[in-house]
């Protein structure tokens, strides 16, 4: 299933039953602030220096003459102090943003403190003659039009996805008490920046009389059932730091979700800093549980995926038709086997691989796993899993958006070991699913492929796939596909 957004899908208030998203669809995911702003500040460079070419141009016509290579650098130096100067008036934040009238007033400013340093640095390189004294104020100009028309278009995008809520960040919280009270209040105050998506206790019977009207929608494990029926973008646990029992269970809970988790507690009164310490509104938090690959890692991973994967896929297309034509002269039935796996966020999708069974013995739930000389398996199949061909149409699924080029492999729903569920095996199982399942992963080149018949294997398989995650890198992707050219297809646990 592919990733998609529903942007009408309205949002659940305080104590309301969860909302699930249209059939077909995953909930909508918060626009990440830290990339919005950096993609605003890139673009504010392009037409601050689209800016400084244009009337660089125009003055050449004029004159003739020009050292251009002068006024290119001092484009991009007047570019980077108005930039600069927008970051320190906290100009890229949502709140300014989204003011049109205060925005502007930031850009206006900034670019004065631009023109400054594009003087100061043509004076500096001309060795204290100026070529011109129009230019500067020309690319002023032409820079301060760019970016009001810049702002404007923001202002139509950011009131959009207000009305999506893609800018709101949907918070639930776990524990009723003081701590918790004071936390909604607070957030109740900044409706345009957070939503409550509900507050849950397991213990119910012991909320005090005062805090009655707090409405709970469940426990801890609710909790994580609506983590998957609707978006939650952080959990906040209200507790005191006296009952580390109860936190550290109520983590182990959530251990497996694709959320940020802080805790709120009886810091609120002191000065906090450091970098698990941090703010939601105007609430002191501490940060004890972060999403990987979050912001501008999961930016660059799904454009690594997209590229390379696209590449791959182009470059694949005449062995894969070859090996399509195989399969059906080999054995009657599909050419392609769709099944069900679980994915990221623990939600199935539907995996491609080329079939490598006769049609009427496939397995789409893997109650059975493949074993050495199987006869479910087609000669041509043989071939095409001992060399992993199998698993190329999974570059349909990178593509599409449900899985990645690597990660932990995802399993079918019924895999066993020793008679066992994975998930049964592993408590931190689930964790896998924290990042998108992979074609290949750090566990399969490290000769975790093939059958797992014990349960020390499927330990061992889960703590690959969670140190990966841990010590996640784009340069840890590449080497982990250069390894799967030279150890995983040579691999012997595979049949």
């Amino acid at each position: 299933m592919p990733d998609t957004v529903s942007s009408t899908q309205p949002q659940a208030s305080l104590g309301s039953a969860p909302l699930p998203p249209p059939e077909g669809t995953s909930p909508d995911r918060q626009i990440s602030r830290p990339v919005l702003a950096m993609t605003i500040q890139v673009i504010d460079f392009a037409l601050l220096s689209l800016a400084g070419l244009l009337t660089t141009w125009g003055y050449e016509i004029a004159l003739d003459t020009m050292p251009t290579g002068d006024l290119a650098v001092a484009t991009w130096i007047g570019a980077g102090a108005t930039i600069i100067a927008i970051r320190k008036r906290e100009g890229y934040t949502l709140p300014r943003l989204g003011q049109f009238n205060r925005s502007l007033l930031d850009t206006a400013l900034s670019l004065l403190i631009g023109w400054t340093a594009v003087v100061v640095s043509l004076f500096m390189l001309q060795g204290g003659a100026m070529p011109s004294r129009a230019w500067p104020f020309a690319f002023v100009l032409a820079g301060g039009a760019l970016l009001a028309g810049h702002r404007a278009v923001l202002q139509l995008v950011i009131r959009r996805w207000r009305r999506s809520g893609r800018l709101v960040q949907r918070i639930a919280v776990v524990g009723v008490n003081e701590f918790s009270a004071t936390f909604l209040e607070r957030l109740a105050a900044q409706p345009d920046a957070y939503v409550v998506a509900g507050v849950y206790d397991d213990r119910q019977s012991r909320i005090p009389p005062h805090l009655q009207h707090i409405n709970v929608r469940g426990g801890v494990e609710a909790l994580v059932l609506a983590s998957r029926a609707e978006r939650i973008d952080t959990i906040v646990i209200a507790l005191s730091l006296s009952a580390v029992d109860r936190i550290n269970d109520i983590l182990a809970q959530l251990s497996s979700l694709v959320v940020d988790v802080f805790l709120t507690t009886d810091i609120a009164g002191l000065r906090y800093e450091g970098t698990q310490f941090t703010a939601i509104g105007s609430n002191p938090v501490v940060s004890v549980g972060q999403r990987p690959l979050k912001d501008w890692q999961a930016v660059k991973k799904a454009a690594f995926d997209r590229v390379i994967g696209g590449v791959l896929l182009l470059f694949a297309a005449v062995p894969l038709l070859l090996v399509a034509v195989l399969i059906k002269l080999d054995s009657p039935g599909p050419v392609l086997f769709r099944q069900p796996r679980v994915g990221f966020d623990n939600r199935m999708f539907s995996i491609f691989k080329f079939r490598t069974m006769h049609a009427s013995m496939t397995d789409l739930l893997a109650d059975r796993q493949t074993t050495r000389d199987d006869p479910r398996v087609t000669r041509v199949g043989r071939w095409l899993r001992r060399f992993s061909i199998d698993e190329l149409p999974q570059l349909l699924n990178v593509m599409q958006g449900t899985m990645s080029l690597v990660g932990p492999r995802p399993h079918a729903p019924n895999t066993k070991a020793a008679d066992k569920l994975f998930a049964e095996v592993v408590s931190q199982y689930a964790v896998r699913h924290r990042v998108k399942p992979g074609i290949t992963g750090w566990a399969q080149v490290n000769g975790w492929r093939g059958e797992t018949k014990t349960e020390d294997q499927v330990r061992s398989r889960v703590r690959f796939d969670l140190d990966y995650i841990q010590d996640w890198s784009l340069t840890l992707d590449l080497k982990i596909l250069m390894l799967t050219l030279f150890r995983e297809v040579r691999s012997s646990t595979a049949f």
